[in-house]
């Protein structure tokens, strides 16, 4: 994740949170930069690996990449991952992947979001902007180092941070 600003009269815009998430057939990269001309400046950034070969959680990889493109924090402003992303029903395309759930491995809706969320949170971090929720996974997630992961569970863990920046930031994705 990157973070950048775009210029004002009078005013030199700096930074802007991006996440790039790039698709290959077998292995993945999900990448967080910043890169845009209103936000040119990079502030952080995180990239983790996944399987792309596994069809549903890399749906919802995709899915909750989309969601928090383009989304501008103006200082102050908190962004809320579960409030972004919204429930994550079957109508918004999500499937069922192999999350964790009750001390187990097991198939949920959406399973594999929290990827976006973990690589998210470490960009954050990267940008030095300040986390306000962030709740770990009960086991070690395979795509971060140990402490390194966000969880998040519509409705009552979510993973959120504050632009403490003077200026605005962006959360940019692009999935290829």
């Amino acid at each position: 994740i990157n973070v950048s600003s775009p210029a004002l009269p009078g005013l030199r815009w700096k930074r802007v949170l991006i996440l790039r998430y790039l698709a290959s057939i077998y292995v993945s990269n999900l990448n967080i930069y910043i890169s845009n001309e209103a936000f040119p400046d990079n502030l952080g950034s995180f990239s983790t690996r996944y399987n792309a070969g596994k069809v549903a959680r890399s749906n919802n990889i995709v899915i909750a990449a989309r969601y928090i493109n383009g989304v501008v924090l103006m200082p102050g402003e908190v962004f809320s991952y579960n409030k972004t992303l919204g429930k994550g029903t079957v109508e918004d395309g999500y499937q069922y992947a192999n999350g964790f759930s009750g001390g187990k491995v097991v198939p949920m809706l959406a399973g594999g979001i929290c990827q976006i969320s973990s690589t998210l949170y470490n960009a954050v971090l990267y940008a030095n902007l300040g986390i306000v929720e962030r709740h770990n996974h009960m086991f070690q997630a395979g795509y971060v180092g140990p402490g390194k992961d966000a969880t998040v569970v519509y409705g009552s863990l979510d993973f959120q941070f504050e632009n403490t920046r003077n200026y605005p930031v962006m959360i940019k994705t692009k999935c290829s």
